[in-house]
């Protein structure tokens, strides 16, 4: 028993000696129920309709207040000069799931001269989302018809899909698993790189160089760098001659937006690599940062409008979520630069952020090992 003691004794020492690796192993379990519990969700929290009315009846106008008093649509009044021409632009940067057009002649054929029908153009980037929001629409027409109090009528719907007609879930998700693949990739690479150098002492003779941190950080960075824009352009042309993916838009704007993303990775990377003291604390914070939330909170495959609050507000410090739109955007839908300002300068703002905390943290080791 005293021998049994003391190897009991050392494996316990041995255990709490690593907190990091320690708190990860208990608290991943809890984080992973809690992301699991609340992210799946098929069901779509919100609907983004816009609406065009070449009516302008009461008929159409009951129609449309059967959609807004609907929990799952937002209507937004694409009354303009070119109002169609609204549609497809808001479709192409993101904005709309779908919209709605009700021809001029919809009150009289509603009122006995034919079927009622009215037009949907649907975003179909995401096949799932866009099967919920015909499904949707399906039920929201039946239910118009039946409520009718003249008698059941029907409206008929003539659905058209933009970007994804045949609604292919390849076109889908392999996009997001470029994402996937490049956020943990330059992740575990960097981290792997400067954590090896830890355990086996060698940074310390890096520092004892006339390098500034900064420099260090650019050498570590750049080729990784490079590796992940090639990684992603094997992907891509693997994806379009084996999956037929089309790529709609340009590859000089996709490869701007994959450069900022691949940077907020490597930057991570080496970030967790300054905080975790050994290469298995490293790949436990990377799996835990990257490949969870990229696939559970950034729209990978679960729509983000049907989050709850808590959890879409944690999606937010994802950079994952903001490139899907990018990729998912460009290639698909031939969107433009100006489409993705917004997510380009959230990754920006990762990108510098998070070189800016490891440059900190370099000089914080530094100066310890002196």
């Amino acid at each position: 028993m005293r021998r049994l003691k003391a190897v009991l004794k050392k494996e316990f020492a041995h255990v709490f000696r690593d907190p990091v690796s320690l708190s990860i192993v208990l608290v991943m379990p809890v984080l992973m129920v809690l992301i699991y519990g609340y992210a799946i969700n098929f069901d779509l929290g919100e609907i983004k309709t816009g609406v065009v009315d070449f009516c302008r009846s009461q008929s159409s106008g009951m129609l449309l207040k059967k959609f807004a008093h609907n929990r799952y649509y937002t209507l937004v009044d694409l009354t303009g000069p070119r109002p169609v021409q609204t549609g497809e632009q808001m479709l192409r940067e993101g904005s709309l799931h779908q919209y709605l057009i009700i021809p001029a002649d919809f009150s009289r054929k509603w009122h006995g001269e034919g079927p009622a029908v009215i037009g949907a153009v649907i975003d179909g980037s995401d096949s799932n989302v866009a099967n919920l929001v015909v499904q949707y629409n399906q039920r929201m027409a039946a239910d118009f018809g039946k409520a009718d109090p003249a008698g059941q009528r029907i409206i008929s719907l003539d659905t058209k899909i933009f970007f994804n007609p045949e609604l292919k879930s390849s076109y889908f998700f392999v996009p997001g698993i470029v994402a996937l693949i490049l956020i943990m990739i330059s992740a575990f690479l960097t981290a792997l790189s400067v954590a090896r150098e830890k355990e086996a002492g060698s940074i310390d003779l890096i520092f004892l160089s006339p390098l500034t941190s900064g420099e260090i950080i650019a050498g570590k960075t750049i080729p990784y760098l490079l590796i992940g824009l090639i990684c992603e352009s094997i992907i891509l042309l693997f994806a379009h001659f084996w999956y037929q993916i089309p790529f709609r838009g340009g590859v000089l704007i996709l490869f701007v937006f994959s450069i900022l993303y691949i940077l907020s990775g490597l930057s991570m990377g080496i970030l967790i690599a300054t905080v975790t003291t050994s290469q298995k604390a490293a790949l436990f914070v990377v799996f835990l940062i990257t490949l969870l939330p990229t696939i559970m909170l950034s729209g990978f495959i679960f729509p983000l409008d049907s989050l709850g609050p808590v959890i879409r507000s944690l999606s937010r410090v994802v950079p994952a979520t903001y490139f899907l739109r990018i990729i998912r955007g460009v290639i698909l839908k031939g969107a433009a630069l100006k489409h993705f300002l917004l997510e380009g300068a959230v990754l920006l703002f990762f990108s510098i952020g998070f070189i800016g905390i490891s440059m900190k943290r370099f000089g914080h080791i530094r100066r310890r090992g002196r």
